[in-house]
């Protein structure tokens, strides 16, 4: 997985905007996904640094400048998301976080059976003309790799399902599902976008939930079965295998006896290993050889 606590996503906080200032904590239910409706795939269009964040200069530096101030760090601006993912100042495609996660996003409106606004994190992602794959395949990559993030983070099942008012919400969805369930406003995002180059929401769902299993198996990984990974691949440099920018140095360390083979290969040559790895130890006798041949040991 691309994030982890290790490695969060770039955070930007909001703290000028209306929803940000006024909004309450929830308890996170799942991640819900939208797209802006606009051909701007640049974030600096809706994400900008508040006038005392510390990091100010730095975040517009990788953010790029919205000289038209018509981002959403408003008060002005009557809704707000956890975070967005579009394109920084130099065309990398990420994630930026805008607010807290457990802070109910002003995302998703509401529909005749409640909200989503309450229990679901929500990203904008920075739509562009909707014909590019390139750009589209780095959007939807970036939104998995969030979304299994904050499903980890809370331990959400990305194929799961929430109870509320009488209906089985997704776990994972988009604005276009929470208002056919009626918790949400009308809108068709990400519907008109996704099926273009062949996803949905459920595609999605297995993508995150591959993302996840592929991270669990990587942690799983026990100590005997990390040695003998090691011992693989030390078995496959353990060889005479080397660039020929060393040939004299280790032509003249053969000859004066500084580095004795290991046993030797199928071929009957002795084994040098030359890309493997140098011991404490095996430095140790190097050296100690080299004192020798300088008439420097004792």
């Amino acid at each position: 997985m691309k994030y982890s606590e290790a490695n969060r996503p770039l955070v930007c906080m909001q703290t000028q905007s209306r929803c940000y200032k006024e909004t309450r904590k929830m308890k996170v239910l799942g991640v819900l996904w939208h797209s802006t409706g606009a051909n701007n795939p640049q974030l600096r269009r809706y994400v900008q640094p508040s006038d005392d964040d510390p990091n100010r200069e730095e975040l517009l530096r990788i953010l790029g400048v919205n000289k038209n101030r018509n981002d959403w760090n408003h008060v002005s601006v009557g809704a707000g998301l956890n975070c967005w993912i579009g394109k920084l100042a130099d065309g990398t495609v990420a994630t930026v976080q805008t607010m807290p996660w457990d802070f109910r996003p002003w995302g998703c409106g509401h529909g005749k059976k409640g909200s989503c606004n309450s229990g679901w994190i929500q990203f904008e992602m920075a739509e562009d003309s909707l014909n590019d794959p390139v750009y589209f395949g780095a959007v939807y990559r970036e939104a998995c790799e969030i979304t299994a993030y904050l499903c980890k983070l809370y331990g959400i099942d990305p194929h799961g399902t929430v109870r509320v008012n009488g209906a089985d919400i997704p776990t994972i969805l988009c604005h276009h599902d929470s208002y056919v369930l009626g918790f949400g406003s009308g809108h068709v995002d990400v519907t008109h976008w996704f099926p273009r180059f062949g996803k949905s929401m459920e595609t999605a769902r297995d993508d995150v939930a591959a993302l996840l299993a592929a991270d669990k198996e990587d942690e799983d990984v026990s100590f005997e079965k990390f040695m003998e990974y090691m011992n693989q691949y030390r078995g496959s440099i353990q060889d005479n295998d080397s660039g020929t920018w060393s040939q004299e140095a280790r032509d003249w360390a053969v000859r004066t006896g500084m580095v004795a083979g290991m046993g030797t290969l199928p071929t009957g040559e002795p084994n040098y290993a030359w890309e493997d790895f140098l011991t404490r130890e095996q430095m140790a006798m190097l050296l100690y050889r080299f004192a020798q041949m300088m008439g420097k040991a004792s």
